[in-house]
């Protein structure tokens, strides 16, 4: 589990204490606290301080400042990372610019839960799938993580979703409404190591044709297995259904922008062909850590997923039958010669998975004459081994290497005659080299190179329509990265500077039914400028209040450096869905009887929305507040309530644009205003209690 002190901001976000203990804390204990985060990035389980990563974190006191709707507003907060929801349960992810490949979904980013492999073969997560109660932190590693975490170029996400050991036993149950007829309910039970979540959630949503319902139940636990072993196991089942209202138009928008996708003479809307997305995943997974030695620790995880997927689309109705299983095996060897430390960290990662997918003609929502009938294989490997030595106890020094391969064999049975083809992306080495020094004791320098690569997803290989996209291309790249961080007691942050040179870019098109295909664009030059500070204005426990002030931004410069687009010569344009500055920043105040109040301010720049940068957005800003009360009523009872609210100003206010629309159909509208209100109780007790 993430250790988190009160003071330690470092990495990328901010954390601060529950109520209950954070006016209790003092100056001594704060300072033995400094420098306790742990961040696991990259396997070397170093503190915020001396990490050669650069990491955002989210931890369940982070996740507390904003309404338990979504992780977005969260995750959002971490520089360089954004997380978008076009619509209700329609997720994307992005980090450090990945979402230009991300029409929907998650892709580009890999994505682990308890050390278990989420992002299957095909390059696909199903994070829309997770309840929001599933997932009790984040770690994000922002760039490239290929030397370790295989392929993608964008960054990686360490899940967490663990038995609470500040429990032992307890039953949790919790209900939430808002506007929009959202409402969810959350229920836990922990009995020592053993830990089952179930969670609803649903709403009608802001505009016409967004309803949304999912039920997920998730199973941890850990336990020991013979004198040394310990075993984790992680299971879920989930059923999601949303609907799919898809983008409109400018003038569209201005008439009204709860509208779905308007029929035309030639192709029906969204509501005619009732456009949605239904989903049922089962995913059954382990991972088994077994000390060798005192030096010596051997970890192998393991999964199974199956997935049935059904889109009623604009231009067809897509069926999935889909099965996968992979695993990571690590053996890592810690040791101390003289005044050297070193972390040995060698394995492999192995995934595959099979895709049965059918198109039909789309009927209204039923499924009529059949299109395709194809079956796509995708197997991949990576093999890694990294070196991280620390000298004198204030330089660190890491040096990593993998080698990747990956594939797609491709089935065609329908329409006849039957056909079969295969793409190879074969013999690609990737390192990363980095350093960090620590300086007085509690400043820090870190400077990276990284390399990347990332093939096409399952869904650009094989795009809605059907078909085999065997001219494409993986994408690669690499990051030079410098950053300083600070640790203090009152203030702590870090800054970080960037550059990242892409080539074979994948980006989207779509014709004129709505059907997408992708293409690789050349080259592309991303520069970046990324910070956060927090700063502990009232920490004294004496006083009744404390305040915590924190701002996290990001500047950057997105732009194509080579990008022919048919005749026209596109290079130099800034890349569309990004824009050139965003900011965070937020007031935490404390009080005493468990009361508590987090205020954030959220701006973001205008962007392109297209390669041709002849169409914007326009900026908007943001403001959150949410408050809440904690109590504890004797030594088994507690309770929670909570109410969240958001306001918006801004002229064209989207959650998640289509980059590059057919027909100008770039806009997904969001509400301007939301509000939402909650309930916690539950009880908890020891395991030998009478």
């Amino acid at each position: 589990m993430l250790k988190i002190s009160i003071t330690g901001l470092l990495a990328a976000f901010i954390i601060f204490h529950d109520p209950r203990t954070a006016l209790a804390q003092t100056d001594s204990l704060q300072a033995r606290q400094l420098g306790e985060v742990t961040v696991h990035a990259f396997e070397s389980d170093k503190n915020a301080l001396t990490t050669t990563a650069t990491v955002g974190m989210l931890t369940p006191r982070t996740l507390g400042r904003f309404s338990n709707y979504t992780w977005a507003n969260a995750v959002n907060t971490i520089p360089g990372v954004r997380m978008e929801e076009r619509s209700p349960g329609s997720y994307r992810f992005s980090v450090r610019g990945s979402l230009i490949r991300s029409p929907f979904g998650v892709r580009n980013v890999k994505f682990y839960w308890n050390g278990i492999p989420f992002t299957d073969a095909s390059g696909n997560t199903p994070l829309n799938s997770v309840d929001f109660g599933a997932i009790q932190g984040m770690e994000v590693i922002k760039g490239p993580g290929s030397s370790l975490y295989g392929a993608g170029t964008g960054g990686v996400v360490l899940m967490q979703s663990r038995p609470d050991h500040a429990f032992q036993n307890r039953v949790e149950q919790s209900v939430s409404f808002g506007k929009y007829g959202f409402q969810s309910r959350n229920s836990t039970i922990q009995v020592g190591d053993i830990s089952i979540q179930y969670g609803h959630s649903e709403q009608d949503g802001y505009r016409n044709h967004s309803g949304m319902v999912r039920d997920a139940i998730r199973f941890t636990s850990s336990s020991s297995i013979g004198e040394k072993g310990t075993l984790s196991l992680l299971g879920m089942y989930s059923d999601l259904f949303y609907q799919t209202p898809g983008g409109i138009n400018l003038a569209q928008y201005q008439t009204n922008p709860k509208l779905a996708r308007q029929s035309t003479p030639t192709v029906p809307g969204s509501e005619a062909q009732k456009a949605a997305i239904y989903t049922r995943l089962a995913l059954l997974g382990g991972n088994y850590v077994l000390p060798l030695s005192d030096s010596w620790t051997q970890s192998t995880a393991l999964y199974l997923t199956f997935t049935d997927f059904a889109n009623p689309f604009i231009s067809n109705f897509e069926k999935r039958d889909e099965n996968g299983i992979g695993g990571r095996n690590i053996w890592q060897n810690k040791s101390e010669w003289g005044n050297v430390k070193t972390n040995w960290t060698s394995g492999f990662e192995w995934q595959y998975g099979k895709s049965a997918q059918r198109n039909y003609d789309n009927k209204g929502g039923v499924a009529d004459k059949q299109q395709t009938v194809e079956d796509i294989r995708t197997a991949n490997l990576s093999v890694f081994s990294q070196l991280e030595a620390t000298l004198l106890t204030d330089l660190t020094l890491s040096a990593g290497l993998s080698y990747n391969t990956s594939k797609y064999r491709y089935e065609r049975y329908f329409p006849l005659p039957f056909n079969e083809d295969q793409k190879t992306f074969d013999g690609i080495f990737i390192p990363r080299f980095a350093a960090n020094k620590v300086i007085a004791g509690n400043w820090s320098v870190t400077a990276s190179y990284s390399g990347g690569f990332s093939p096409p997803t399952l869904q650009e290989v094989r795009p809605s329509a059907g078909g085999f996209r065997k001219d494409l291309e993986a994408e690669k790249g690499n990051n030079t990265e410098i950053g300083i961080r600070k640790v203090g007691k009152v203030i702590s942050g870090e800054i970080s500077l960037y550059h990242f040179g892409l080539r074979n870019a994948i980006v989207r098109r779509l014709d004129e039914a709505g059907a997408e295909y992708f293409v690789n664009a050349g080259k592309t030059k991303q520069n970046g400028l990324e910070w956060n500070v927090t700063w502990d204005m009232l920490s004294n426990p004496q006083l009744p209040v404390a305040l915590k002030l924190w701002n996290t931004g990001t500047y950057t410069k997105y732009t194509y450096e080579e990008f022919q687009q048919a005749d026209t010569d596109l290079s130099g344009k800034l890349i569309p869905g990004i824009p050139r500055f965003s900011q965070s920043t937020g007031l935490d105040v404390l009080l005493k009887y468990g009361i508590s109040a987090f205020l954030t301010y959220q701006h973001g720049d205008a962007f392109y929305l297209n390669d041709a940068n002849t169409v914007k957005n326009t900026a908007y800003n943001q403001w959150i507040a949410r408050v809440s009360w904690k109590k504890s009523w004797g030594s088994h009872f507690y309770s929670e309530l909570s109410a969240s609210a958001e306001k918006v100003n801004a002229g064209i206010y989207s959650l998640g644009y289509d980059l590059n629309a057919f027909g100008n159909r770039y806009y997904n509208s969001a509400p301007k205003n939301n509000l939402w209100a909650g309930v916690k109780i539950g009880w908890e007790w020891q395991k030998n209690s009478k």
